[in-house]
């Protein structure tokens, strides 16, 4: 899957096993709050809205990964809802549930689904809309589920893939790791002490598995506000892209960088070893 902010693409995954690959056009300036490969979920989605206690579901691949995005500004839900309708249609999905908070099952159905923490996510129970989505290939299918709500300065969009594994022998928790060891002064992009050698390991991993991409995901401590420490973890994990590149040859387009600033936390920020620990770039593996 690809999501376009303007008129560049940006890889939140590998493509699917698809027929076509599903791509998004956001406008310039969305950010994301929440990236992950998710462990902990149910490998389910309502395929319908919670009627008397429950909605009905389906079972999806195990392979999950959740992103959440935030378009600041007074974009109405319709109008990006839209263009997720459009580009399902076109990339060979069948949309097996649309609904609005009362038509969905207003409270019932928010707290019955697995929706990302605050502050990365809000949902205004008055005002959301919910799509599950499917796309069949063969036996493999792959399922895609939007949240979006509004707060009164943003739009929230969750979206959740749900894709065939090459290998569903492995855990997901083998698709996800924190480069441990990897260190970064507070206020720093410049690498510091790496004992555990990660790049070098990341990068034999992506050597010996040339199918393997990385979406990068760079985090900080809590000093300082939002929007700064979301560009300086932005930057950090542009900084391992570029040693990945350039120092171990590893192709640009395996690798895509994004930061999350303090929105999720690996420690307590409250002493100096916790915020050590929140100052890292994980790696999220996708085939």
């Amino acid at each position: 899957m690809k999501l376009c902010l303007a008129l560049s693409c940006v890889a939140l995954t590998a493509p699917s096993l698809a027929t076509a690959e599903f791509m998004l056009r956001l406008p310039v300036g969305a950010k994301t709050t929440y990236s992950r490969v998710e462990t902990t979920i149910p490998n389910t989605v309502p395929v319908g809205p919670f009627i008397n206690g429950a909605f009905p579901t389906a079972t999806t691949p195990k392979s999950i990964h959740r992103t959440v995005w935030v378009i600041n500004g007074d974009k109405p839900i319709p109008e990006v809802q839209a263009g997720i309708t459009e580009q399902l249609k076109r990339s060979g999905y069948e949309k097996i549930l649309s609904c609005v908070s009362r038509e969905c099952g207003g409270y019932d159905f928010r707290f019955a689904i697995d929706v990302v923490d605050e502050p990365m996510m809000r949902v205004d129970l008055r005002n959301y809309h919910f799509i599950t989505a499917k796309q069949a290939v063969a036996d493999r299918p792959t399922y895609l589920t939007f949240l979006l709500s509004k707060s009164p300065l943003s739009l929230y969009l969750q979206i959740t893939e749900y894709r065939p594994t090459n290998n569903p022998s492995k855990t997901l928790a083998e698709f996800s790791t924190v480069l441990e060891g990897l260190t970064f002064e507070a206020g720093s992009v410049v690498i510091g002490a790496d004992p555990n050698n990660a790049l070098a390991a990341l990068a034999r991993k992506l050597k010996t598995e040339k199918n393997l991409r990385v979406l990068l995901v760079g985090h900080s401590d809590m000093s300082g506000s939002l929007e700064g420490n979301t560009t300086i973890s932005q930057s950090r994990a542009e900084t391992v892209r570029s040693v990945l590149i350039n120092d171990h040859g590893i192709a640009p387009e395996r690798l895509e960088a994004h930061g999350v600033g303090y929105l999720s936390p690996r420690a307590t920020n409250e002493t100096k070893e916790g915020a050590q620990k929140n100052r890292r770039v994980e790696a999220v593996f996708s085939k």
